[in-house]
Formats: structure tokens, sequence, C-alpha cells
């Protein structure tokens, strides 16, 4: 695998949108995030394409990242982009969207746009992430008191994630509410037709460099599951209410370490599930 230097030089912090755009049609609904220089994500140490071109990272959003390289990338191509942190390193299946060559000079460099198949939960992301201008309209409703309050962080199919508190969740309805803060702000609408799940953590940011572990250590809650996404991610956990029917089930996953403590994983994001 080739190594890939950090690009240290400033860098105007836009939306990720004007990276991405090629890949979506006009008009089309977008969610934004807010794009980093390296500089700003002191925990990264490198990053390089696995069996692909040098890269350098130019910077990063949850959502994707802009690259400098000395070999084309091919439009549409599937990588694995590597992230490397103080310790494992994290691996991110991404789509090229873009590349067109950035300097004639005896060099030649190109530079890149990939999006991320999975948004990044990384805690400068998660707590930079900005609402589009056109994201859905959202619904003034009275926050109650802070009593049945929930951290979460919704996961779309289309590649979307919001995160936020919800007091008004439950498995039989079809919308959810999520607020900013559990005293004040207004509430954006989410139907679970929507979700690719629902995951209900400890904190926001979670720890970027833990590897979940697919095996049991503590006894597990209900029957053993595997669950495939149609993003292809999956999750091994068990579950004590799949009844193959309704808005989806809740699965509580393997590792104990998880930031996740448990995971409402909808009908409408689930390609397979398995009794293990």
């Amino acid at each position: 695998m080739a190594s890939a230097e950090l690009h240290r030089a400033p860098l105007q912090v836009v939306s990720i949108t004007d990276a991405l755009d090629v890949s979506m049609e006009p008009g089309e609904n977008r969610r934004a995030h807010k794009r980093l220089r390296p500089s700003d994500l002191h925990w990264l140490r490198g990053a390089r394409i696995k069996y692909g071109a040098d890269i350098r990272v130019l910077d990063m959003s949850a959502g994707g990242m802009m690259v400098e390289t000395s070999s084309e990338l091919a439009p549409d191509a599937n990588v694995v982009v590597e992230l490397l942190g103080p310790e494992s390193p994290i691996l991110v299946p991404s789509r090229v969207l873009r590349c067109r060559a950035a300097s004639l000079g005896e060099i030649l460099k190109y530079q890149g746009a990939c999006a991320f198949k999975r948004p990044l939960t990384i805690p400068e992301l998660t707590a930079q992430r900005i609402v589009e201008q056109q994201a859905p309209v959202a619904r003034p409703v009275a926050a109650a008191p802070s009593v049945g309050w929930q951290k979460v962080i919704a996961r779309f199919n289309d590649g979307r994630i919001v995160a936020g508190y919800t007091n008004d969740f439950h498995p039989s309805k079809q919308q959810l509410h999520l607020f900013p803060n559990p005293r004040q702000g207004e509430s954006t609408f989410i139907p679970l037709a929507k979700l690719k799940a629902l995951f209900f953590v400890r904190e926001f940011s979670g720890d970027p460099t833990l590897v979940e572990s697919k095996d049991f250590v503590d006894p597990p809650k209900g029957r053993k599951v595997e669950v495939t996404f149609h993003d292809h991610e999956v999750m091994v956990g068990s579950t004590l209410g799949y009844r193959g029917e309704g808005n989806g089930f809740f699965l509580h996953p393997a590792d104990g370490r998880s930031n996740n403590q448990r995971v409402f994983v909808t009908a409408s994001g689930m390609r397979r599930m398995r009794f293990l």
C-alpha cells in the first residue's frame, strides 16, 4: 500500500457539496457537511488508497474528501481509503466522483473528489455537521422536560446523518423528532422509512480508533443475529424483539465497548438478517 502525506497548506472551509454535487441531479435535496483541513483533524496521521495511487489529503468531511494525486483516478471507481490514526487504521469504502488535472508543471498532478459509502462519525466531523439550505422544514414542537431524552444518531439510506436528542421515538411509530438540545430549539422531522438505522449512543463522538469485535464477551440479550444493510455494512449483535414485520427491531451490539447502546434496524435499511 502506498502511503500519503497530509496537506497542511491553508484551505478555505466550504460546503462539501461544492466537491460532490456532480453526483446529484439539479434540484435534488442535499445535506452538506462542513469540510475540514487535515490540521483540524488532530488524530489523523496520514491516508492512503489501498492498491492504488499515492494521495495527499486536501480536506475532509463526514461524507467525503478531496485529495491530490500524481495518478488519475477513474470516475465511478470503487476504492478503499485508509485513514491512519494513533492506533488502528480506519478503512472507508468510497467512490470516486471526479478527477481532473490540477497542475501542468513538470510533474502532472490531479485533484479528485471521493464520496464515502458510509458517513464518518469521528469527533470533529460529528461536532461540526451543518444542515443544507434545502433541508426538510423543521416543525416547531415544544421541547418537554429532560426526562426521557435520548442521544441518537440517525443514518439515512442515502448516506446522510443527523445527530440529536429525541423523546418521542417508539418502534410502532412511523416518525420521530430530533432536537439539537433537549431544552430548546426546533425539531427536525425524521420519517423511519428514510432511515438505514437509528443509533442510541453513549456519546455523539465515540472512539474513532475502536474496532468493534463481532464476538460476544458478555451473554447476549436474546438471540444472536447478523444484519447486512443495503450499503453492505454488517453488524453482529443480539435481539429480543425480531418478528420479521413492522418498522424494524432493536439490536444490541456484540461488543460491550461499543458506543452504540442499541440500534434500531429499520425494515427499509436492512438487506438481510440471519440468526447465528
